[in-house]
């Protein structure tokens, strides 16, 4: 699940606004067995570890909810926004801590400061604030920017002030958090100076880089994002947290409501279920996934109010289901951030050169290393196999996506292939003579420096028949144009691949059956397992196209399994298709899943792996290519691990993707510290 480690808290005031819903809580009035009952319900909830709660006006209430907050070691946040915005005793202009007036910007403060006074004594280490309200652009720009400036001045001393008595305290320096609203000068809205992302960045690096102070954070939150349009009518979006990032110190997980006609128009909070919320489950989702993908660790509030005949506990409820429920998706863990692999930092020029060099000066190297290498005593361990597959551009097949020579770029393509062989979960390679002499050099390379290969204990698989050139008139005359059984047993790999498309309309289809039978009852002869592809096609104004229906699939199937002499060192590798439990049944063969087409996003292929791995117990693996080296702009290690993990391990696509995130760009210096 996403986020779970950070502090997931409650915004008290709001959830529990008193009995019969008279705000008391907000006043800082409310009786105290209602206060102590619903603090003491939110500290023994295991959901939270965090809690908000503002002004509680009696002291001997204020001491016994500091020990019930103490005892359940909740992280504690002084919420001022109601002591401010209610502002009781009307001695201070709506400007606040920003206001042109000097006078009462100093009785903000002074209000700000015995804020954080109380907010000590109830053991909080957070105090959050709003900046006051925007005076608008009537007369221009010269009273906003007035605004900004006296905004600047009062929290540098609430800041400093802060620092001081939290470290009086013994808590260290207190946190200030500078909640952003809107500026909206409505009936249901805040109208805030702060306010729109750029004014509030202009006013955090200000004070964080002209003032020096570091415990001014900002404070986010969902259901004000809509409702925050400075030069735009459409509010922000939640992309605008990457912009914030390092600022952020806290976020809320509310709603707001956008049609005025509705009673709720506008900053009102109400439950996340509500039929007029502008926040929907996608969006929420969205905006945990920019949490996720800045590496967002600190704490997460939700804001929500009961109306009505609505019960505080049940709007909770609700609120923590639309969250997990967001945690959980598959997107949202995936989520990448700011993540680019750079597969030339990972496998340089300089290598790339030196496997030219060794073909020139030492051709022998290829068979020397094949010699050495320390090979599997078996062909799994497990029973089960992950094998890259890296025999396409020999056909002719270069594409990914939407570039048609992605894989035209040998030390790209290469050195995506060994960012996959470092894994450990990774079995081994598929690939034809070129690419694994390729391997067998950077192996020999890497043995003459470390004493270990690259290619040590990993299965490596000859690819046989190459003929079948992608786009050509004979295409579908697949005939063994590179290993053969004897070289495969010659340069010690362990395995052979073969394939056939069947098309009933192609008479080649025929031939190229022959050609893979005859492959098997050679490898058969010599002991070397046959790992076949069977595919039926049928040609399309595009070329051909693999039929992927579970009926095609099953009779190829039965064509592929009667081959050769025997089937006793037989494997097929066949794609996921719908009912694939039903192709499953079809063979008793030992089956992994193939990949495809490079879809970009590895979730699907994750997914579709686990779908396959519970379908039979002869689905034992998979033998994926262009999916794992080419997610794109993912890290092809990582990907691979998580198909591995799912072969392997049984992980779900969940923790899969989990798996994935905590790799990413991880041993990148695995090459460079070995050749």
């Amino acid at each position: 699940m996403a986020l779970d480690n950070n502090v997931i808290g409650l915004v008290h005031c709001m959830a529990y606004p008193g009995p019969a819903q008279t705000n008391a809580v907000q006043r800082g009035e409310a009786p105290e067995n209602y206060l102590l009952t619903t603090i003491k319900k939110v500290a023994d909830d295991p959901y939270f570890k965090g809690i908000e709660i503002t002004r509680i006006k009696n002291r001997n209430h204020r001491a016994k909810v500091a020990k019930i907050l103490k005892d359940a070691q909740m992280v504690v946040t002084f919420a001022a926004q109601p002591v401010q915005l209610i502002n009781e005793d009307g001695l201070i202009d709506e400007g606040d801590i920003s206001s042109l007036d000097e006078l009462n910007r100093r009785n903000a403060v002074a209000r700000i400061k015995s804020c954080i006074d109380e907010a000590l004594e109830l053991g909080a280490v957070n105090i959050a604030l709003v900046s006051g309200r925007d005076p608008g652009t009537a007369s221009g720009l010269k009273a906003r920017r007035e605004s900004m400036r006296a905004l600047v001045r009062s929290l540098d001393e609430i800041c400093e002030y802060a620092s001081r008595k939290g470290q009086e305290a013994g808590i260290g320096e207190m946190n200030v958090w500078l909640e952003m609203f809107d500026r909206l000068d409505e009936p249901g809205c805040k109208n805030m100076l702060i306010g729109p992302t750029p004014d509030a960045l202009e006013v955090v690096q200000e004070i964080r880089n002209v003032y020096k102070r570091t415990n001014l954070w900002l404070m986010y939150d969902l259901s004000h994002m809509l409702l925050m349009r400075d030069a735009s009518f459409d509010g922000e979006d939640p992309f605008v947290l990457r912009q914030i990032a390092p600022f952020l110190g806290h976020v809320h997980i509310g709603t707001c409501v956008l049609d005025k006609n509705d009673p709720l128009y506008g900053d009102t909070h109400p439950r996340l279920d509500y039929p007029g919320s502008a926040v929907t489950k996608d969006m929420l989702a969205e905006f945990v996934k920019e949490l996720q993908a800045i590496g967002y660790t600190k704490g997460i509030g939700f804001e929500i109010q009961p109306r009505g005949g609505e019960q505080s506990d049940s709007i909770i409820r609700t609120a923590k289901a639309y969250l997990d429920e967001a945690r959980d998706r598959y997107d949202v863990n995936y989520a990448l951030g700011a993540y680019f692999f750079r597969p030339r930092e990972f496998f340089t020029e300089d290598m790339f050169e030196a496997i030219t060099d060794a073909r020139v000066k030492d051709p022998h190297i290829i068979a020397r290393e094949a010699e050495q290498r320390q090979r599997r005593e078996r062909l799994t361990y497990d029973g089960r196999l992950m094998i890259l597959a890296c025999d396409h551009p020999a056909r002719r097949v270069t594409d990914v996506g939407d570039d048609p020579i992605g894989m035209g770029d040998r030390m790209d393509y290469l050195g995506r292939i060994i960012r996959v062989l470092i894994h450990p979960d990774v079995d081994g390679v598929m690939g034809t003579p070129d690419i694994i002499d390729d391997l067998f050099i950077v192996s020999a390379l890497m043995r003459q420096k470390t004493g270990k290969g690259l290619l040590d204990d990993k299965v490596l698989m000859g690819c046989m028949n190459r003929a079948g050139i992608a786009g050509a008139s004979f295409e579908m005359d697949d005939r063994m144009t590179a290993y053969t059984a004897k070289s495969i047993q010659r340069f010690g790999l362990d395995a052979a691949k073969i394939m056939f498309r069947l098309d009933l309309n192609d008479k080649y289809s025929g031939r190229t059956l022959t050609y893979c039978a005859q492959a098997i009852t050679e490898c058969n002869a010599l002991g070397i397992p046959t790992f076949l592809e069977p595919l039926p096609v049928e040609k399309t104004a595009k070329g051909y196209q693999v039929k992927m229906n579970y009926i095609d699939m099953i009779r190829t199937v039965g064509v592929a399994s009667a081959l050769g002499d025997s089937s006793q060192n037989l494997w097929l590798k066949i794609p996921y298709v719908e009912k694939f439990d039903q192709v499953a049944k079809a063979t008793s063969l030992p089956i992994l899943m193939l990949g495809g087409a490079s879809k970009g996003m590895p979730i699907d292929t994750i997914e579709s792996f686990e779908k396959g791995m519970g379908a039979g117990a002869n689905v034992r693996g998979a033998l994926v290519g262009r999916n794992v080296l080419y997610p794109g702009i993912d890290d092809p290690m990582a990907v691979a691990g998580a198909v591995s993990k799912v072969v392997h391990a049984d992980y779900t696509t969940l923790a899969a993707i989990k798996y994935l995130a905590s790799t990413r760009g991880t041993e990148l210096d695995v090459l460079t510290s070995a050749i």
